[in-house]
């Protein structure tokens, strides 16, 4: 996992940005489907850093899925980071420095299908020991993936 200490000083004013926008706002969310969420998907899309050196991973599922059916499930994933984040918020009462550390922490860029999502990381999630340990996620769903 990349920590803030491995952030240049613009990657780290987008994160902190990214972070308050979300700590300012979770009060407004109000669990629905409503455009907060993709709009908190945006703020995590456009804050968290692109990284110098990062993995970058594919489900087989992924790889073999049309272009466009992959940009609209990467939507999909990111709505629901901003849904757990936000959650999280107002659940565990997390400042601007504890939020950035969940953004980074679910950071990974991991290419899936919205059906992997809803359906298999949903049920493995239920039987992982360490929630927020992806690699024990895919391995408990049975999903393989390439790693560059």
């Amino acid at each position: 996992m990349v920590c803030k200490d491995d952030l240049n000083a613009l990657q780290r004013k987008k994160l902190t940005a990214a972070a308050s926008i979300l700590h300012r706002t979770a009060h407004l969310y109000d669990g629905t489907q409503s455009l907060l969420p993709l709009w908190g998907g945006g703020v995590i899309t456009h804050g968290v850093p692109k990284f110098k050196k990062c993995i970058i991973g594919i489900t087989e599922d992924a790889k073999i899925a049309k272009k466009e059916d992959r940009t609209s499930d990467h939507l999909y994933r990111v709505t629901e980071t901003a849904k757990y984040v936000l959650s999280k918020i107002v659940e565990d009462d997390l400042d601007v420095s504890a939020i950035e550390d969940v953004l980074l922490a679910r950071s990974a860029l991991m290419i899936t299908t919205r059906s992997e999502n809803n359906k298999k990381l949903k049920d493995a999630l239920k039987q992982c020991e360490n929630k927020d340990s992806w690699q024990e996620l895919y391995e408990k769903a049975g999903i393989k993936y390439e790693l560059y």
